[in-house]
């Protein structure tokens, strides 16, 4: 009866939250933007017609019928100009020079799996980059277990022998190698006339697709049961005046003062504008030219004078960025990076994470299946107290998240992550309930997990019907409901099932 208490995601909703992970998967495949995407269509095309069966496999079982269908079309296609070949026997696409420097770079990064046979380079991809185990790949290409462990072993040892590659550098690889967020909002589209370069990209092309995809993804919240509701998020703010913009005049920067708590008594908007001259020391990705307007958001910056705070590691030292704040009478605030804490990373990375959080935030609630709502606001516990989660206690739909963390003392140049969420399919959930069949929640003085760059959180509901938030800084052991001390520890292969499925560097 469990299995037809939650609405199941529409198509378009699985397609927004898992679509960019598929994109990933396809593209080490092809090694190819517009073959990637092309792949991924086919998969989902075949998958539209039959999804309403589809979900009524079981909670979040879509992930293996898509994989199915994506392995499917990829071994069945063709490669320009030879014969269609399941086994690809030698490298899966032909290089005849490229005509440019990008795309010898390219071809030279995409050598050592160009070398690979078809079969083995799927089998790489899944093992390795997408975290499938042996058994679960052989289920996919309706192959032996044997079989796959020999694609596998053949595969690693002609990358070592020819390449240097030990199995750890070719997954640091594989995620080099793969496009950080690819955009999805072409695979809703009816038709594609040609797909976009997602590698390197810069300014407002990353901007808007990061966060539209955070939007949408973590979007998708349910409608919550009278025991377990959460306080809805408010409206969304108000427009920012245009004058808090990048593109326009923003002033000579003023010396920082400190700011009494909350910020969002004194400002309304902040705003991160990279500086790109020559004199810059900015590297990456340009910032999210979208402000932060929340509150919450707005409250989880502190961006602190040079000087004050906890010292830094030795970071680029120069002209970065300019902070811009809104203030309450409409007044513009410009604050140069020199000029903050460690060179204003710190005010950087929580700029990020207030970014990728406003998103989550600001969504509306939707009836679709368990999403990734903001952590900002989570009432947090110290005392333990809470009903735990009992041993033998059995999900039945679960979502995993991802959400970003600022760095107290950032060891390199923060980056923009959005947060980032994923359906747990029936492998997955078979997992958890395997821990919690040896084990449950217990009470416990401190957990052993040290704080990193990242906050696993697991949304899941139980066979009773029982919405349970299960939240950790590792992966190793998650606090019940918010409560510190009411700990549930999870095995290794938990905790590397969920850092393979969210893709946690």
């Amino acid at each position: 009866m469990a299995e037809h208490v939650v609405d199941r995601p529409s198509f378009d909703e699985y397609v927004v939250a898992r679509g960019g992970d598929l994109l990933r998967t396809a593209w080490l495949l092809v090694g190819d933007d517009a073959a990637a995407l092309r792949l991924v269509r086919a998969a989902l095309n075949r998958a539209r017609p039959q999804w309403s069966q589809l979900a009524e496999h079981g909670a979040g079982s879509y992930d293996t019928d898509l994989r199915r269908f994506l392995v499917q079309a990829h071994l069945r296609r063709r490669r320009p100009g030879s014969r269609a070949d399941p086994e690809g026997e030698g490298p899966t696409t032909a290089q005849h020079g490229p005509a440019d420097v990008a795309e010898r770079t390219r071809a030279l990064r995409l050598e050592p799996l160009d070398a690979l046979t078809r079969v083995q380079r799927v089998v790489v991809v899944l093992v390795l980059f997408d975290g499938l185990s042996q058994g679960q790949v052989a289920d996919l290409l309706d192959e032996h277990v044997g079989s796959v462990r020999r694609h596998l072993a053949s595969a690693l040892a002609l990358l070592h022998d020819r390449f240097g590659h030990d199995e750890r550098g070719v997954r640091g690889m594989l995620e080099s190698l793969a496009p950080s967020d690819p955009p999805v909002d072409l695979l809703l589209l009816p038709e594609v006339a040609s797909a976009p370069r997602w590698r390197g990209l810069r300014g407002w092309v990353f901007a808007v697709a990061a966060l539209g995809v955070a939007v949408l993804v973590v979007g998708l919240v349910p409608r919550q049961p009278a025991g377990d509701a959460r306080p809805a998020p408010g409206p969304p703010p108000a427009l920012v005046p245009t004058a808090l913009s990048c593109d326009g005049s923003s002033g000579s920067p003023g010396v920082p003062r400190p700011v009494v708590p909350p910020l969002s008594a004194h400002f309304a908007a902040a705003l991160v504008c990279a500086e790109t001259d020559s004199a810059s020391v900015w590297s990456g990705a340009l910032p999210p030219g979208a402000p932060v307007t929340d509150s919450v958001a707005l409250d989880s910056l502190t961006p602190s004078p040079r000087g004050s705070g906890a010292s830094c590691p030795d970071l680029l030292h120069g002209p970065a960025y300019r902070l811009l704040l809104l203030g309450r009478d409409g007044s513009t605030t410009t604050w140069a990076n020199e000029d903050l804490a460690c060179d204003g990373w710190p005010a950087l990375a929580q700029f990020y994470v207030a970014s990728a959080e406003q998103a989550a935030r600001t969504s509306p609630p939707s009836a679709g299946f368990l999403g990734c709502p903001s952590t900002l606001d989570d009432p947090v516990d110290p005392s333990g107290v809470g009903p735990g989660l009992r041993k033998g206690t059995v999900l039945v739909e679960a979502t995993a998240c991802l959400h970003p963390l600022a760095q107290v003392r950032p060891r390199a140049i923060p980056k923009f992550h959005p947060v980032r969420g994923n359906v747990l399919g029936t492998p997955e959930l078979a997992e958890l309930n395997a821990d919690l069949a040896r084990s449950g929640s217990r009470r416990a003085r401190r957990g052993a997990c040290v704080e990193g760059a990242w906050r696993y959180v697991i949304r899941a509901r139980t066979d009773s019907g029982r919405l349970v938030e299960l939240s950790s800084v590792c992966g190793r052991e998650f606090a019940v409901d918010g409560h510190a001390r009411d700990l549930w520890p999870v095995s290794a292969d938990t905790t590397s099932m969920l850092r393979a499925l969210l893709a946690a560097n």
